[in-house]
């Protein structure tokens, strides 16, 4: 048998506009630059969602861009 101990890479984290769902009992969220509406919905429970802030790892949407809505 082999034993490798694998490294992992620290993936940097950056505060990230997001959309949590407003309703007490649903945990859906997207980050800011996924979402296709200006004010979306939860894709888990359909229910609107409040813009936040969380600590979360950088990512890049490469995407098409928002603007062109």
């Amino acid at each position: 048998m082999y034993s490798r101990k694998k490294t992992f890479e620290e993936i940097p984290e950056e505060m990230t506009a997001i959309w949590s769902c407003e309703s007490e009992g649903c945990n859906g969220w997207m980050r800011d630059n996924f979402s296709l509406e200006a004010i979306p919905t939860c894709h888990v429970c359909q229910t609107p969602m409040v813009s936040g802030m969380r600590m979360l790892p950088q990512l890049v949407n490469t995407g098409k861009s928002r603007s062109m809505r």
